[in-house]
């Protein structure tokens, strides 16, 4: 394998280490803004898998487009779709089939749509609500509430569960926040950051000290989208062939640097006469000016362990879960179910295996070929762990059986495929937002070193891109106004 040593006194040399989507987004508009700024600059992006892309994994199989890691990105969140635009993509992107689109929610064993109107966790029609099932008149009537308990006024943070048991009380805890907001992020809400991950909702008790009434302003408030709007208008898109799509054209764009596949990063010191020296397994080393770690925080917690110890004892303060996404293809003549939405989740009160499962070939066009369906399910996470260590004939089994329960689908898939994703769900716990803030100014005792993922600021697709792009932000910052 090359050694890549620059002319340290021509040319910016810097390391990325990592390559999901952070790290190669934080290579692309490093790419793009030093040739914007006329500033020579290359990188070296080191992967120690042997593909890219971290969890964004797309498969093609017999006409089935199948998801190993998320399936789509919101909308509202500009930054993906427009990376995906700027990467010639912005044709390939499309929306959920917003017909159908309907989710359920396990309730006593049976299946139960969410009411129409409901905005993640806010009611905001007031008939569908008055007459969905789901919710017990007293939960009703504490939810309703909402509009006449005063707002908390001070800034600090606190637990998913606390701010909706607080706002709507304990029913729609259990049986719509959980399953929603915690399963976005696979998190216990009892430990869940609130301002970590869902800081919109006490922006909106701050502002109309109600739920309620701020979902109802920002609802008329919402600009309907024009003719001349570009792309879809749903809520959720994705890519025509898949989220792989982003990662392959990501890694054609790259031209400035070098990406190195299979090198796992074992060593990073402080160079002489040069800003660090990073070292593989394989025994190649890398000079560079700057280094980015766009890996796990654990992993990142060792790598700067002999440069600032304080850094990585608060990155190994970073928890993460573990889950696995089961993938199912069907014969349409062999399934009775009519999949008339998107899918299920599932509350923990219900002591299922399975947290969710997607009808992919509902949500979306061209998943399946013609007289097939496709389904996600997903198990693991916090407190259920153990399962995702179940060989791959005890997981189809236990899907299956948990399906044949929740929909009464007992057919046998065409298709089975298996995707384990170890200690790969990072946990924003209550104070994460101050945890990392400190993180970053730790940083800063070594010039030059910088950390970014989805362990910060989003575990979302968009949220990561933007990420990326702020990490490469800081290092041409650090670069332009520093001799190095």
């Amino acid at each position: 394998m090359a050694t890549l040593n620059p002319n340290m006194s021509d040319i910016r040399h810097v390391v990325i280490v990592g390559g999901g989507i952070v790290g190669l987004a934080t290579a692309y508009y490093l790419q793009e803004e030093a040739r914007a700024a006329g500033l020579p600059l290359t990188y070296t992006l080191l992967e120690s898998d042997r593909t890219l892309g971290g969890k964004i994994v797309t498969e093609h199989v017999d006409g089935f487009v199948i998801e190993g890691g998320p399936d789509c990105f919101l909308r509202r969140k500009p930054w993906a779709a427009d990376l995906c635009r700027r990467l010639g993509l912005g044709d390939e992107l499309m929306g959920t089939n917003d017909a159908r689109r309907k989710v359920f929610v396990l309730n006593r064993g049976r299946l139960t749509p969410l009411p129409d109107g409901v905005m993640l966790i806010v009611p905001t029609r007031i008939t569908p609500f008055l007459t969905s099932p789901l919710i017990s008149w007293p939960g009703k009537v504490r939810m309703g509430l909402d509009l006449f308990i005063p707002p908390r006024r001070d800034d600090g943070d606190e637990s998913v569960a606390s701010f909706v048991r607080r706002r709507l009380g304990q029913e729609a805890l259990e049986k719509i926040a959980e399953p929603l907001m915690s399963g976005i992020h696979v998190s216990d809400p009892e430990r869940q950051s609130l301002l970590g991950t869902f800081p919109r909702f006490r922006d909106l008790e701050f502002k109309y000290g109600s739920l309620i009434r701020g979902m109802l302003a920002a609802r008329r408030a919402a600009r309907p989208p024009r003719s001349s709007d570009s792309g879809p208008s749903s809520m959720f898109i994705t890519l025509r062939e898949g989220q792989g799509q982003l990662i392959h054209a990501l890694e054609r764009a790259l031209t400035s640097g070098q990406i190195v596949t299979g090198a796992q990063v074992v060593g990073l010191e402080r160079g002489d006469g040069v800003g660090y020296h990073v070292r593989t397994a394989d025994g190649d080393s890398f000079k560079a000016h700057a280094v980015v770690l766009a890996t796990p925080a654990f992993v990142s917690a060792e790598l700067v362990s002999g440069l600032v110890s304080s850094l990585a004892d608060a990155l190994r303060g970073i928890r993460y879960v573990s889950t696995a996404v089961i993938s199912l293809g069907f014969r349409c003549a062999d399934v009775a179910h009519p999949l008339d939405g998107f899918g299920f989740v599932v509350p923990h009160r219900e002591r299922r295996r399975v947290f969710g499962c997607t009808w992919t070939s509902t949500k979306f066009h061209h998943r399946a070929p013609p007289e097939a369906l496709l389904l996600r399910c997903f198990v693991g996470g916090p407190g259920r762990e153990e399962v995702v260590e179940l060989s791959d004939e005890e997981l189809v089994a236990l899907v299956r059986q948990e399906l044949g329960v929740i929909m009464g689908l007992h057919a046998r898939p065409t298709l089975t495929r298996i995707f384990r994703w170890p200690k790969a769900n990072p946990q924003y716990d209550v104070g994460h937002l101050d945890r990392v803030r400190e993180m970053h100014a730790l940083c800063e005792i070594q010039p030059g070193l910088f950390i970014t993922g989805s362990a910060f600021e989003g575990v979302g697709l968009p949220d990561c891109v933007r990420q990326g792009q702020q990490a490469a932000s800081k290092v041409l910052s650090y670069i332009s106004n520093h001799k190095v």
